[in-house]
């Protein structure tokens, strides 16, 4: 019997690349391998685009860490890269013509030619809309062609196979979805996800969609608050001072999010990603009335007494994309 192929959740950071290699293994998820690769300069710019050289440099190395003749991957793009639109269509259009009613929707609200944009689109159950049968919402997704194809070529030269592209945040949602059905745990959680330069906040609502947001702070507001303390202001304050400010700008959101979705409210969140470490859990829950737990994604799959060594006492929360990634490629 052939044995169920890896798949490989890679996401490309400012500062690292991560991976996550999962397998089926009858009802759960098996961890395989992680791998990650510190970059000497960031190979991300501000629009999501890649310094192609640098990203293959960086791609080959973190295949060393993988297991050999692995091939699928799953890669994700950052929330600022991505136009996301909801459109109404005729629900008697072929699919040639949805693809042609699609393209000139984008075509009359991106800033760049629908030559240059790669896309995707779904339908999206109308019970939440209330709109007449004769027409449907649809969830329409779009990126610019060199975003896409840069980090798909990046990853095909070094004989790994991309099947999906997906949203950074429907990775976290995924591997919230995954976590969930392990633990048995009812209600909505979210997960809110630190890195270097900016933190992610990824949380699935009604009928499939996901409430997703992307903030300007990351784990890089520890130096200026750094800067504005007092000589001698120790770990606490600075940890202090951070969690106000994240919870600060997790208030807006979350308001927002209780607007969108009034009938589902917001049980808790999971941190996640380099920077929860810095963030005072109890604090922060207090803040925000919600229930605060960290994330620890390489925990939540089976794995081998190997990897249970390399796990033990350390804090893995960076990956949570990665992993989320690799989930979302197993249950292709």
């Amino acid at each position: 019997m052939f044995r169920n192929p890896l798949t490989i959740g890679i996401d490309i950071g400012h500062h690292s690349i991560k991976a996550v290699a999962l397998r089926q293994k009858k009802s759960e998820l098996e961890l395989v391998a992680f791998a990650e690769v510190e970059l000497p300069t960031p190979v991300l710019n501000n629009q999501g685009s890649v310094n192609a050289p640098a990203l293959l440099s960086a791609v080959r190395k973190l295949k060393k860490g993988l297991p050999f003749g692995a091939r699928r991957a799953v890669l994700a793009l950052p929330d600022s890269a991505i136009i996301s639109k909801v459109i109404q269509l005729d629900s008697h259009l072929t699919e040639e013509e949805s693809v042609f009613a699609v393209e000139q929707a984008i075509s009359a609200s991106s800033p760049f030619p629908v030559e240059e944009l790669r896309l995707d689109f779904f339908p999206i159950p109308a019970e939440s809309f209330g709109e007449p049968a004769q027409t449907h919402p649809v969830q329409v997704y779009a990126a610019r062609r060199e975003n896409v194809d840069s980090r798909v070529d990046a990853l095909r030269q070094v004989r790994l196979s991309p099947t999906v592209v997906e949203l950074q945040t429907h990775a976290l949602v995924w591997l919230e979805q995954y976590l969930a059905e392990r633990q048995g745990r009812d209600g909505d959680w979210g997960v809110v996800d630190i890195g270097q330069t900016a933190t992610a906040i990824g949380i699935r609502g009604p009928t499939g969609s996901v409430y997703r947001r992307e903030l300007a702070m990351g784990c890089e507001a520890m130096a200026q608050i750094a800067q504005s303390l007092p000589v001698g202001g120790g770990n606490a304050s600075r940890a202090e001072l951070f969690t106000k400010q994240l919870a600060d700008q997790l208030k807006r959101q979350l308001q927002l999010y209780s607007t969108t979705y009034p009938r589902s409210p917001l049980q808790g969140i999971w941190l996640s990603g380099g920077g929860q470490h810095h963030v005072i859990e109890e604090m922060l829950a207090r803040m925000l009335s919600i229930s605060v737990r960290r994330i620890e994604p390489l925990f939540g799959f089976r794995r081998s007494a190997k990897l249970d060594l390399m796990l033990e006492g350390g804090s893995f929360g960076q990956f949570a994309v990665a992993a989320g990634l690799a989930i979302r490629g197993c249950r292709e």
